[in-house]
């Protein structure tokens, strides 16, 4: 764990180092509204689909990809040979962890509200 006055001498070159290449990793937002599965058309079901479909494949095939990305670089940019590398690597590397464990969370709570809404449909319709 890192000590808090390394990390607040530390934190101003890491928000250099972020600040350029954060800019070019935008989360996508999540579709606005789900329909209700137990009034939805069929339609309105496979639109909602193809949103959440489209949600998914940029967080993860652009978004994650992208910090990865901007965590490489950032690591890469760093100097090895200063004696305060390990703390900045591990740094930007908690940040990127940080950013792609709330997007995967966000990808699993929708997913997981997603089901009950197809769920529901295909209860309804099966009636």
């Amino acid at each position: 764990m890192l000590k808090s006055s390394t990390l607040l001498a530390i934190a101003p070159a890491l928000l250099a180092l972020c600040g350029t290449a954060e800019a070019a990793c935008v989360y996508p937002q999540a579709p606005q509204s789900l329909p209700n599965g137990n009034t939805a058309t069929e339609a309105e079901m496979k639109v909602a689909n193809g949103q959440i479909k489209d949600y998914v494949k940029s967080v993860q095939e652009t978004y994650l990809q992208c910090l990865d990305k901007e965590k490489n670089d950032a690591i890469a940019a760093l100097d090895n040979t200063d004696p305060e590398y390990p703390q900045k690597k591990a740094a930007l590397e908690a940040i990127q962890a940080k950013k792609n464990n709330a997007a995967v969370d966000e990808l699993q709570a929708l997913a997981t509200r997603w089901n009950a809404e197809i769920k529901a449909f295909k209860e309804k319709s099966s009636k």
